[in-house]
């Protein structure tokens, strides 16, 4: 009976530090950042608190229930999307794709966000070291945007020494999918290779992955690094994307 007690003491803490480090970790990137990632990561974090807080009182066939629901969530969903994220971050990237595409990010007016930034860097290394390589720099304006994010990577391109004959546009795209779909256009308008290396965050590479399989693209990725403290926020809400994509795949 103690080492049943002593067990139960155990999970509750763990409940419990396991919430606050998530939902510490949700919070983080607030003042910059606030989408569905961090709302359903909050709610998630709470409830694991509260979990743990009243864990004792609850009858056991819901205390089983919640665990087993937890549990399936982790390794049916959580698991298997993480390690695609994963294995899809850098891949394929020594075979010689001939069209880099970058995807799209905020732009701050006309000045790029720090992940379009990243993005672009990226791209021009890539662009550097091939010089037969040419990029689709994809992405529309928003409502709050003075220029396009398709505008905006061509301008930091140049700067960082990008020839512009190099260099085609996608501006009218407002999302992953018709970022790729509008950019299997200009690839097809243009005769260019649809051996394809897309540049985004980590986060975002299998979802592109999933969405160049469909438009016929050889995909290879390279991918610019998230910020730890704005990772997970990014990632759940990804796999919300995911799920969506796969389901309607």
């Amino acid at each position: 009976m103690k080492k049943l007690s002593k067990g139960k003491s155990v999970l509750r803490i763990l409940l419990i530090l396991v919430g606050i480090v998530l939902l510490l970790w949700y919070l983080a990137p607030i003042p910059v950042i606030l989408n569905a990632g961090n709302g359903v990561g909050i709610i998630f974090s709470a409830f694991l608190i509260l979990f743990g807080i009243f864990y004792n009182v609850l009858a056991v066939g819901w205390k089983r229930a919640i665990l087993a629901a937890m549990l399936a969530v982790l390794f049916i969903i959580v698991t298997p999307l993480t390690f695609n994220m994963v294995k899809y971050a850098n891949y394929k990237t020594d075979e010689g794709a001939e069209t880099v595409i970058v995807l799209g990010c905020k732009v701050n007016g006309s000045t790029p966000s720090k992940y379009l930034n990243d993005r672009c860097k990226k791209a021009a290394e890539y662009l550097k070291k091939n010089p037969e390589a040419v990029a689709i720099l994809s992405g529309g304006q928003g409502s709050d945007e003075d220029i396009s994010e398709a505008q905006c990577m061509e301008n930091v391109l140049v700067k960082l020494g990008i020839e512009k004959s190099r260099l085609y546009k996608e501006d009218k795209s407002t999302s992953t999918s018709e970022n790729i779909a509008f950019s299997k256009v200009v690839i097809e308008e243009n005769g260019l290779s649809e051996s394809v290396l897309i540049v985004t965050n980590e986060f975002h590479e299998y979802r592109a992955k999933l969405i160049c399989d469909k438009n016929g693209l050889d995909f290879h990725s390279s991918c610019s690094q998230s910020a730890f403290y704005t990772l997970i926020t990014y990632h759940t809400r990804e796999m919300a994307a995911l799920l969506k994509e796969l389901i309607t795949k």
